[in-house]
């Protein structure tokens, strides 16, 4: 069994007790690299890219390459992908214009079915939700561009929506995650929770909160990240959400 799987099936028995004790929690998740794999989306978008006529056309060589595109979990963004195929920093224009194409496609609804989920995060989070704990589904993404994309495969997925179950989503794209995220822990102090537990991916957001809600019981979900910050030393970390090894 994970080293983890011990530490979920706790924070689960916390859950349990709180909820036969007449007493609120929440457990809050990130989307993107926390419960959902964005390693096939990003994928999907450029390999699209090389199947457009006129990008064959502008750039012959580069897309023969991006054909051969495969994208890895660890990857963040696309320069890690691009480089292994051999589309390095030497094709500026190449560059450009697909970075313009990942970042337009990336960040809307029109991809977002592509994602997969970790292991065992569906389990895990209709556990949370049948024990009795209120759920947040938390991210970076924006009501605009990712709204009704994001609440279609909360549920084509089965996750759970519902009053205690929400998606929260950022009210406009130029809101700086961390804050955002933050702010929504300090909104939540204020009704009542006996625990809050948060897993996240990216160590900026987990940094900027314990400045400001230290309580709360963070989990680094150990995918990939921007690499803007280390996570916090003191936090546990986990790679999937399975409670029993594989095959069991």
């Amino acid at each position: 069994m994970a080293r983890w799987a011990h530490m979920l099936e706790q924070i689960l028995a916390n859950i349990r007790t709180l909820t036969s004790q007449g007493q609120k929690s929440l457990v809050v998740f990130d989307l993107d690299s926390t419960l959902f794999d964005v390693s096939p989306r990003l994928e999907r978008i450029l390999l699209d890219f090389a199947s457009f006529p006129v990008n064959q056309r502008r750039f012959p060589e580069q897309v023969s390459l991006l054909k051969k595109i495969k994208v890895l979990r660890q990857d963040w963004g696309i320069v890690g992908a691009l480089t292994r195929v051999g589309l390095d920093d030497k094709h500026p224009e190449f560059q450009a214009a697909v970075r313009d194409y990942w970042q337009k496609n990336f960040f809307s609804n029109h991809y977002l079915h592509f994602d997969d989920i970790y292991e065992g995060a569906l389990d895990f989070v209709q556990e949370v939700d049948r024990l009795g704990a209120e759920i947040a589904y938390l991210t970076g993404r924006d009501v605009e561009r990712m709204g009704p994309g994001s609440v279609e495969v909360l549920q084509n997925w089965q996750f759970p929506l519902h009053e205690k179950a929400q998606l929260v989503l950022k009210p406009h794209r130029s809101m700086d995650d961390a804050q955002f995220k933050t702010d929504y822990f300090i909104e939540a102090d204020k009704k009542g929770y006996s625990k809050i537990f948060f897993f996240e991916n990216e160590p900026v957001n987990l940094v900027h909160l314990q400045q400001f809600c230290p309580h709360v019981e963070m989990i680094f979900f150990d995918s990939t990240h921007a690499g803007k910050a280390q996570p916090p030393a003191s936090l546990p970390s986990i790679m999937d959400f399975l409670l029993k090894p594989k095959g069991s």
